[in-house]
């Protein structure tokens, strides 16, 4: 027994209780972690809104304040930076208001939409009158065609103004258009006129009937004169078209101007004096002749016909 206690060896085992640590050793600094999250964002946000003027602060609050977080699109303060996007006064929330508002998005066109319609708007008045143009044009080289057809050159001319073509058909000293003294056609003019009929069909503009006569007297009947002629010959003229097939309603006008208007001023008596002529009004023209006999025209005040008197 006195030998195996010599030799035995005494073991000393040292308890140390973890419990404590384990419970407390890493949560402060998560929490430490956390605050100091808090304060610099706090900190961050301080300093933006001091960087951010006034009218920015107020737009963001207007937009935060009419912003859903459940909508799609996204929100960006820095994006009213130079601008003002918050109204002056209140939002306009009225039953009308609410209604357009309410409008499908496709039902509102968007500002390419509303650009191109607005484009369109401006050249569609150019292009028609390109095309007008364009018409009389044609109509012009048709015409120039007859009368080297029909070798009517000293009978007959075509002429190009700003309210459309005038062709003028004139008597010549070995051709007339109409007895003497009367408005009776002769046969030439019956004829000139039928084969020009066909040649203004294909074109849809209005016309005008103006008919001339040369400064010779007429001294048969006290009550008819040359202003009287001038009228019928144009009638004349109008009704040998129409028997023809020329439409009725293109014929807008019939005029007549006795002497008043000569070709040849300095002889007045002379021939070519004595004509038809046909102004083809293009669209451009026919608006103009429209806006003389437009019932808005302004009528004299008592006050402005006194002082036109004066």
């Amino acid at each position: 027994m006195s030998g195996r206690q010599k030799n035995s060896t005494t073991i000393i085992k040292r308890n140390i209780r973890r419990a404590h640590a384990g419970g407390h050793g890493g949560a402060w600094k998560v929490a430490f972690a956390d605050f100091m999250l808090a304060l610099m964002s706090l900190f961050m946000v301080m300093w933006i809104m001091g960087q951010v003027s006034e009218k920015d602060r107020k737009a963001i609050m207007y937009t935060l304040n009419n912003q859903s977080v459940f909508e799609s699109h996204s929100f960006s303060p820095i994006s009213f930076s130079g601008q003002d996007p918050a109204p002056s006064v209140s939002p306009d929330i009225s039953p009308q208001a609410a209604s357009h508002d309410a409008r499908p998005q496709s039902a509102q066109p968007s500002q390419a939409t509303q650009t191109a319609q607005e484009a369109t708007a401006e050249t569609a008045p150019v292009a028609a009158q390109d095309k007008n143009a364009a018409s009389q044009d044609s109509l012009q080289t048709a015409l120039q065609t007859f009368v080297a057809g029909q070798k009517a050159q000293n009978n007959m001319r075509i002429e190009k103004l700003a309210t459309g073509l005038r062709v003028v058909v004139n008597d010549d000293p070995h051709r007339a258009m109409f007895e003497r003294g009367s408005a009776r056609v002769t046969p030439y003019f019956q004829q000139l006129l039928t084969g020009l009929v066909p040649v203004l069909d294909k074109s849809r503009d209005h016309m005008i009937i103006i008919g001339h006569t040369d400064a010779t007297p007429y001294p048969q009947n006290p009550y008819y004169d040359n202003w009287s002629l001038s009228v019928d010959r144009a009638q004349s003229a109008r009704q040998v078209m129409i028997h023809a097939g020329f439409s009725a309603d293109k014929i807008v006008q019939l005029s007549g101007v006795a002497d008043q208007k000569p070709l040849d001023r300095h002889q007045p008596t002379n021939p070519i004096n004595r004509r038809i002529e046909f102004i083809i009004l293009s669209e451009q023209g026919l608006a103009q002749w429209e806006e003389t006999f437009s019932s808005q025209a302004r009528s004299l005040s008592p006050h402005d016909q006194m002082t036109d008197v004066r």
